[in-house]
């Protein structure tokens, strides 16, 4: 089996060490400093579960590739207009897409691309980061891809992947409803991703504050009451046992949002709780922490 990680930031790098360590055919499609240490040097990787060198192939463009027969689509909502023509290249009719994008909404982008069939949306739960280039930090005991087809039947392609793939370093699962999975995973990152880079606060830093269990909570429950209004079954929901469970890997937390402000770069933010406050005019819901959450942001979202 050929596989593509497109985007292979921090979380589609770990996918693909991981993959290329149970001896699959795994191509990284990066660029910059990261895809030059990869090339020259390996990549490296520090982990929950041990750390390690691997020599994986890696490019930073995609001509002359040709098709794969399974592409790991990860890059930032921001970087779509660039990578989605690049996914077109690389994929034909036999290809699956695994789409793990923040957000709610990857999978009806990428269908303007390419074919609606061959789209597996899913959900990623894992603490990773790009400590150098060249060099990914996994941190906390989950690294999970939570994955389903849009009309939630437990297909055998998804049967097949969980089979091959699944281990302990990542973990795969089938969803029973993926929108519902995307729109629980948009309450969790919607939420503390968005606080943290907002208030320049680390995860730790921000539920020991005087108010910032509040406003996490405030906004979790806006982004719930929007997902009950699309539609989505979210009854199974419990933002006490969110927190409960937020707070046991306090330290570990990390927002890929907030590194990326840091680090000057563009921010996912309309995409994720941009998305959600968009959505919510419409149901003429008012959200007054998501909405000044994100205004708070939107002269750092283009970096």
């Amino acid at each position: 089996m050929k596989i593509a990680v497109l985007g292979a930031g921090s979380v589609g790098s770990y996918y693909g060490a991981v993959l290329k360590n149970k001896g699959f055919d795994v191509t990284l499609i990066c660029r910059g400093d990261h895809y030059n240490q990869i090339s020259s040097n390996g990549l490296s990787v520090k982990s929950h579960w041990g750390d390690y060198k691997i020599a994986i192939n890696a490019k930073d463009n995609v001509e002359d590739l040709g098709f794969f027969d399974l592409i790991f689509y990860t890059p930032k909502l921001y970087s779509n207009k660039q990578t989605l023509p690049m996914l077109k290249k690389i994929s034909n009719d036999n290809t699956l897409v695994i789409t793990i994008q923040n957000g709610v909404n990857s999978h009806n982008e990428i269908q303007k691309f390419i074919n609606k069939k061959n789209i597996i949306p899913a959900a990623t739960f894992i603490e990773a980061e790009i400590e150098s280039p060249g060099v990914i930090l996994q941190q906390g005991s989950s690294a999970l891809i939570e994955m389903g087809e849009l009309d939630n039947v437990k297909s055998e392609r998804l049967i097949n992947i969980f089979e091959k793939f699944d281990s302990e370093f990542l973990s795969f699962k089938i969803s029973k409803n993926i929108l519902s999975t995307l729109w629980e995973k948009m309450i969790i990152v919607g939420a503390f991703g968005t606080i943290m880079t907002s208030f320049r606060m680390s995860f730790r830093e921000l539920i020991d504050s005087y108010y910032g269990e509040d406003v996490l909570r405030g906004t979790m429950k806006e982004i719930l009451t929007v997902g009950i209004a699309e539609g989505i079954e979210l009854s199974s929901v419990s933002i006490d046992q969110i927190i409960i469970d937020l707070k046991k890997e306090a330290d570990e937390m990390t927002s890929s949002m907030f590194n990326d402000l840091k680090n000057n770069k563009p921010l996912e933010i309309d995409s994720i709780l941009g998305h959600v406050v968009s959505l919510s005019k419409k149901h003429n819901i008012a959200l007054p922490y998501s909405s000044t959450l994100v205004s708070s942001l939107e002269k750092f979202k283009n970096g």
